[in-house]
């Protein structure tokens, strides 16, 4: 009978230690927490919490933080204050999406953006026991986002050909350039005179004190580097309806300006313009076919933006924006 007894013990204690995770779990905690098929610890699981609004904004700003420059972020937050938007920038559309649902989130935003400067995004995390036993039925919703992914099949999203940021760069990291001279070689050949002053909706979109610098542009398998040299003025023809009771168009010539770049590699006669209307950055004249590698003795901002655009495939211009007193008035 001893013997049955023991037999009996070592098979009871077989059987305990072959309960899977999940009869264990479920055991102990009355419930079990799934993700993705696998299960959790109920008391490893954090979710976020409170209202709506902070939830979405704390999402969405980490979700930002883990996708752009943090330099990139916080400067179009400067420009979207002043709603001043990219229309092909994904940055500035998500920002402009956060700023009108919420436009009492701006201070959360900005706390985050500290957080995540300073190596601690203060996202507010409970346990699922915890979060069950929250009184307010409010707090107690969960806020579910899908981010799309354009370039996979069946995903019926508009796709941006182009997707650009604004950094700024201080010009104590600038080194001189003798841009009168850049001015005067591009005028010798062109009707139009270049100027570096920005019109009134040109600044607004760069903000106080903020002017045009080097472009880096990602196409296909190639990085380009463009100078800026200054705005050319332009005609742009419109059709104007003459009256609400007269469908008749008539021609109508506004005066614009569009920033002009020229390729930096020597040599290379290529040159492109950028509207400000259509935040579209347009050829003008094509490279030349020649090799466009990037010299390695240049200033260390070239590799730091050329490596941002290898590693981040979802960006493809980068438009670094000079802080300071204007080149030249």
């Amino acid at each position: 009978m001893e013997d049955k007894r023991e037999e009996n013990n070592s098979d009871g204690n077989e059987n305990s230690e072959n309960i899977s995770t999940e009869e264990k779990t479920l055991a102990e905690y009355g419930y079990l927490t799934k993700i993705n098929g696998e299960i959790f610890n109920p008391e490893e699981v954090q979710i976020l919490i409170g209202d709506p609004m902070t939830r979405e904004i704390t999402q969405i700003i980490n979700f930002l933080c883990e996708s752009y420059p943090i330099e990139a972020i916080s400067y179009c937050l400067q420009r979207c204050y002043y709603n001043t938007f990219s229309k092909t920038s994904l940055l500035d559309k998500i920002i402009k999406y956060l700023l009108t649902k919420y436009p009492d989130g701006e201070f959360i935003i900005n706390d985050l953006l500290f957080a995540y400067k300073d190596n601690h995004l203060t996202a507010k995390i409970t346990s699922v026991n915890q979060f069950n036993s929250i009184d307010n039925y409010e707090n107690r919703q969960l806020t579910k986002l899908v981010f799309y992914d354009s370039s996979k099949e069946g995903v019926d999203v508009k796709k941006l050909n182009f997707n650009e940021i604004f950094i700024e760069i201080d010009e104590i990291y600038i080194e001189d350039i003798n841009i009168n001279n850049l001015i005067k070689t591009i005028n010798d050949s062109n009707s139009n005179i270049i100027s570096l002053d920005e019109n009134e909706d040109q600044a607004n979109f760069l903000c106080d004190k903020h002017h045009l610098f080097k472009r880096f542009c990602k196409r296909g398998n190639n990085i380009y580097v463009f100078n800026f040299i200054g705005f050319e003025k332009v005609k742009i023809l419109r059709k104007k309806k003459k009256g609400k009771k007269n469908n008749e168009e008539i021609d109508n010539d506004n005066d614009n300006s569009v920033a002009v770049f020229i390729c930096d590699q020597n040599n290379c006669k290529s040159k492109y313009k950028y509207n400000f209307s259509s935040n579209r950055f347009t050829e003008v004249v094509p490279h030349d076919n020649m090799c466009h590698d990037i010299n390695d003795n240049v200033p260390s901002y070239y590799k730091k933006n050329i490596d941002l655009l290898k590693e981040k495939p979802h960006i493809t211009d980068i438009q670094l924006v000079r802080t300071g007193k204007a080149i030249l008035k």
